[in-house]
């Protein structure tokens, strides 16, 4: 990058501890290019974030999508900018100083694991103090040690049918309105109608079908969690609640 990029510090806030946490519930976040003086591990817990970044002075400039599940895990300095498209998110920061963060680190995406997932959930609870967080924060040190990289894209050995379901579980994740069929298989350089030959052989229903369940178990979950039905259809794109109800009402769980 050419242009300055300002110093948003951390240092004072990780000085107790070697860590510190922030969460952000921001509709539609939004924060501009800039750098800390500390290291950062960044999330999705709901929603999805669009991170770009520059590893180092020099490099080039990177970005990805972040969905539940992947991290970005960036150096002091690195150069960053982060936003949401949603009015509902949520994402966590984890701010680490250097000596805490040690050596055998991979930066930039992570793929998490269901270990690693829980702890930092566990680590955003509101009731933890940061004393009571210092044993969670070196099981995720260790956790972090052994995480690969995320890949960036699909491999090419992958089933039809796991691509059209990972297309899928991003619109979820973006609060976007889900893509027809035909927009599915555009995008994955199929018919149509291959995708629903795939689609048959691969899960056995139709790719409308696996549409549905998965719209219908991501609105169980959010629901689980105590969101009104009214914000739940407005956040998968229904246009009245009691089409939302008809879909749960006939795609059973």
């Amino acid at each position: 990058m050419q242009r300055p990029v300002p110093l948003s510090s951390k240092l004072a806030a990780t000085a107790e501890y070697g860590f510190a946490l922030r969460q952000s519930r921001q509709p539609k976040y939004s924060f501009d290019w800039h750098i800390h003086d500390c290291a950062m591990l960044l999330w999705p817990q709901i929603g999805a974030l669009e991170s770009c970044w520059v590893s180092a002075p020099g490099a080039d400039t990177e970005s990805l999508q972040l969905v539940r599940h992947t991290a970005l895990l960036l150096p002091a300095s690195a150069a960053h900018s982060t936003r949401s498209r949603a009015m509902r998110q949520r994402h966590g920061e984890l701010y680490l100083r250097p000596e805490l963060l040690g050596q055998g680190v991979t930066f930039g995406i992570l793929q998490l694991d269901g270990a690693a997932f829980a702890m930092l959930e566990a680590l955003s609870s509101p009731t933890l103090t940061p004393r009571a967080g210092e044993p969670l924060i070196d099981a995720v040190m260790k956790q972090l040690r052994t995480l690969r990289p995320a890949q960036k894209t699909l491999p090419r050995e992958q089933k039809l049918s796991q691509r059209m379901i990972g297309l899928y579980y991003s619109a979820l994740d973006a609060e976007t309105a889900m893509p027809t069929v035909e927009t599915v298989a555009l995008k994955l350089g199929v018919s149509a109608r291959q995708l629903e030959r795939a689609c048959a052989v691969e899960l056995g229903v139709s790719p409308v079908m696996v549409r549905r369940r998965l719209v219908a178990a991501r609105a169980r979950e959010l629901l689980a969690q105590g969101i009104p039905t009214s914000l739940v259809s407005q956040q998968l794109c229904f246009s009245h609640s009691g089409h939302l109800t008809r879909l749960l009402r006939e795609v059973p769980a």
